[in-house]
């Protein structure tokens, strides 16, 4: 029995705009957000202060996504499993995680 060939054909790489409509559409880069450290700073802080548990790990979390667990981690020392676990929804980090995840912020900025 023959095999049958696979196309190696080159993927389409997404268009950064298109027209439709006469309106130019362009493409939204979410994690854009988190890369301005100060307004990330201000939002934490907001968060904390205001006893919002949950919006503080959910902008935590955009945060150690939008610069890579790894590299947080790398600069953090801490491991992949905790890092995970404090920006999870049901996580409960230490304050000593979330000091080290904080002060990452200080090496990028």
């Amino acid at each position: 029995m023959a095999k049958t060939g696979i196309s190696k054909g080159r993927k389409k790489s997404r268009k950064k705009s298109m027209v439709v409509n006469g309106v130019r559409l362009t493409l939204h880069d979410s994690s854009a957000i988190f890369k301005n450290h100060k307004e990330i700073k201000a939002a934490l802080v907001e968060a904390l202060l205001g006893g919002d548990k949950e919006a503080f790990v959910d902008i935590l979390s955009g945060y150690v996504r939008a610069h890579n667990v790894l590299e947080v981690c790398r600069r953090t020392g801490l491991s992949r499993t905790v890092v995970y676990e404090a920006i999870s929804e049901k996580g409960n980090p230490s304050l000593d995680t979330l000091c080290k995840i904080m002060t990452s912020f200080n090496e990028v900025a």
